[in-house]
């Protein structure tokens, strides 16, 4: 990764929507150079999308939690698809440590959760940690190559 690259991910996660004449004059190269690098990192996934962030609670969502779950044995299967089917789930990821799996939900209402919650209990057992509040969200710059 070139210093050059490295800027260009650093505007484009700052902005997605700028544009690539506005991209190119902020790394001071042509349009056309800025535009064949942004098609190498999405050739490369290092670009993997572009995406609006919104704000879940005026989408309807008044509920987000944190959700850690400890899989029953021989339940994996069943909790990837179920996660991977529901909704609720923005976010999943798999861990280490004593829950296997970390959720991040957004849910309608606290009934809502109450009846997920009732449904996860079947594949395994879950520690729910309600989100009050974002602190921080950050963003990573790239780590520059020698080469």
């Amino acid at each position: 990764m070139d210093k050059i690259n490295a800027n260009i991910i650093e505007i484009l996660q700052a902005n997605a929507r700028i544009s690539i004449s506005e991209l190119a004059k902020q790394v001071h190269l042509s349009a056309p150079a800025v535009a064949e690098r942004v098609r190498r990192l999405e050739e490369q996934n290092i670009i993997s999308g572009y995406h609006a962030r919104v704000d879940i609670t005026e989408l309807g969502y008044p509920i987000e939690a944190m959700v850690q779950v400890k899989v029953f044995a021989g339940k994996e299967p069943l909790f990837i698809a179920f996660a991977k089917q529901r909704s609720e789930i923005i976010e999943c990821y798999n861990v280490t440590g004593e829950a296997a799996f970390i959720c991040k939900i957004a849910i309608l209402s606290m009934k809502t959760l109450d009846a997920f919650l009732e449904e996860l209990s079947s594949i395994g057992e879950s520690n729910t940690m309600m989100i009050l509040s974002e602190v921080s969200r950050k963003t990573l710059p790239a780590v520059i190559s020698d080469n």
